[in-house]
């Protein structure tokens, strides 16, 4: 008899216990904006002028050209070197230079048309995007 009770009860809460759930309605898809990322600027162009030289074990005639394309800045030498070795992964051909405050910087091009300078950057940012932030040295004659 008490397993008749005990089974009629778990029935009942079985039964009454579980209420059926409501589905809620299906939400309305949102209306996607388009939003367009702002396209790299190739034509504004950073630039500063300095002095600067070939840095110790680079060759000589680095320093020989007037404009110089520069992705990183480093006060140690083996930093600029690290990352002189990361460019040369991604098929470019960095040397380092030192300014007169003692300063590295890491160029992968260099000429002595500003023009073909500032349209070299342009598409440096296009192709590699990471270096957006790469500016033009101007050697001080």
């Amino acid at each position: 008899m008490k397993v008749l009770n005990i089974g009629l009860i778990l029935i009942c809460l079985m039964v009454f216990g579980c209420k059926t759930q409501k589905i809620a309605p299906k939400p309305e898809p949102v209306k996607s904006e388009t939003v367009t990322k702002p396209a790299i600027s190739t034509n504004t162009v950073t630039s500063k002028e300095e002095r600067v030289t070939a840095a110790n074990g680079e060759a000589k005639d680095l320093g020989s050209k007037r404009f110089y394309i520069i992705l990183g800045t480093f006060g140690v030498y083996e930093n600029a070197l690290k990352f002189k070795k990361q460019l040369m992964a991604e098929d470019f051909f960095p040397g380092i230079l030192v300014n007169d405050n003692g300063m590295y910087r890491v160029s992968v091009n260099s000429y002595d048309d500003e023009t073909v300078a500032r349209n070299r950057v342009g598409e440096i940012r296009m192709k590699f995007p990471k270096y957006n932030d790469l500016w033009l040295l101007i050697k001080k004659q």
